[in-house]
């Protein structure tokens, strides 16, 4: 991707597949050089840059139901339950594992009352 007007979702996106083996077009790495991460890695990896070097930026995440990655200042839903958050993104945020969580733990906020106040 070049980088005029880019999406910071879809520039993270690639990073996440790039990471994962999924070489960009126009690109040329050899085959024993190419990353081979799991998700889970890639998304580790992503998160490390953007927490430590601050190269990603802090408002995408990955839903820990699905995996896809969204932008958290515009959709999905965030529960804090204390030292990991627990993340999704707007369609598993309308689904029943959110409202599970919520009601066994109604005492915890999500994301948006802590922006809210």
């Amino acid at each position: 991707m070049s980088e005029e007007k880019i999406d910071p979702l879809e520039k993270t996106q690639e990073i996440f597949d790039f990471l994962q083996g999924k070489i960009p077009e126009g690109y040329f790495i050899k085959r024993k050089a190419q990353p081979k991460l799991s998700a889970d890695q890639a998304w580790t990896v992503i998160w490390y840059l953007g927490n430590q070097y601050r190269q990603v930026p802090d408002f995408i995440e990955r839903c820990d139901l699905c995996g896809e990655l969204y932008n958290s200042h515009s959709e999905g839903a965030c529960l804090d339950y204390g030292k990991v958050p627990y993340h999704f993104c707007e369609q598993c945020r309308d689904g029943d594992e959110f409202v599970r969580k919520m009601r066994r733990n109604p005492d915890k906020r999500t994301r948006e009352d802590y922006f809210s106040k």
